[in-house]
């Protein structure tokens, strides 16, 4: 058994060498405020490629598309809504700086808990609540209970909530380029070249885009076009567990702490991800015998 674990571990380990290899450049594509629209919600879930949704809690069609997404391959996470600085509407869910920490935790999990297969979280607005460092701290502990990864939309230049969780061994990531903050066909191209210069110079990059009817055609002819540019698109969680194995040394304990837990454990490892495994599981069985 061990043996055979041994050789999973190291089928693996050639699978992420073999993809570094295969693209020069990684593109993580996060699509949010999903759940309120039903048609355009399910337009994104419908799109080819392994996008990363973003779904906002207690919304008409969040569980309903999320379920759907699953079984299309996307990735999940929580879009949750944070407090902004000009006092914007957030809707249900909403994690304010006036919350004390019982609450802000309660209201957060129970967010989580609205949207199946959540995998991470990302922030909805959050202009005024990721320069909290208390309310953030409060996240991001509750994340680690969760055990779910955190991307930082960086609505503000001022956020603390990456660093955070940084320091807290979460796996995170933070937004490099917004998509469509312009639905022109001029401006939706700029910031696209934008988010493949970003990859290419620094090996990944994260786009975030909306589910606009423009965003959604545009997508839907450039994501084909990623790989005969050499650049991989992939789920936001791809990216921690390749840097898992490239920080992978056998001669030392693993530290769990920075675990990609959500990919690698059954509990939080998705049906494909599961399907890939037990396939690779079966080709080195085959080998070994």
């Amino acid at each position: 058994m061990i043996y055979k674990s041994s050789l999973l571990l190291l089928s693996l380990v050639l699978s992420a060498l073999t993809l570094t290899q295969a693209h020069s450049a990684q593109l993580v594509i996060i699509i949010d405020d999903i759940g309120n629209n039903y048609e355009q919600g399910n337009a994104m879930v419908e799109l080819e490629g392994p996008l990363t949704l973003a779904f906002l809690p207690h919304t008409p069609y969040a569980k309903k598309l999320a379920n759907k997404a699953y079984l299309h391959h996307k990735e999940i996470i929580l879009h949750a809504p944070m407090e902004n600085t000009i006092k914007t509407a957030l809707g249900p869910g909403a994690l304010t700086q006036e919350l004390t920490e019982t609450e802000l935790k309660r209201t957060l999990k129970k967010a989580i808990a609205s949207i199946p297969h959540t995998q991470g979280i990302n922030n909805h607005m959050g202009s005024a609540l990721t320069q909290n460092k208390q309310s953030m701290t409060w996240v991001m502990e509750t994340l680690q209970d969760e055990q779910l990864y955190f991307v930082d939309s960086l609505t503000s230049a001022k956020s603390v909530a990456y660093k955070l969780a940084q320091q807290q061994g979460l796996p995170s990531l933070r937004r490099h380029v917004f998509l469509d903050n312009n639905t022109s066909l001029t401006s939706l191209n700029q910031q696209w070249q934008q988010a493949l210069r970003i990859s290419k110079k620094h090996g990944s990059a994260v786009l975030i885009a909306h589910p606009y009817t423009e965003s959604h055609e545009f997508l839907a002819r450039k994501i084909p076009e990623l790989s005969h540019q050499n650049i991989q698109l992939v789920h936001a969680s791809q990216l921690f567990l390749d840097r898992v194995w490239q920080a992978f040394d056998h001669t030392k304990p693993h530290n769990n702490q920075y675990a990609n837990r959500y990919r690698l454990e059954s509990g939080k490892t998705s049906a494909f991800d599961r399907a890939q495994l037990n396939s690779q599981a079966k080709l080195v069985s085959k080998s070994a015998h």
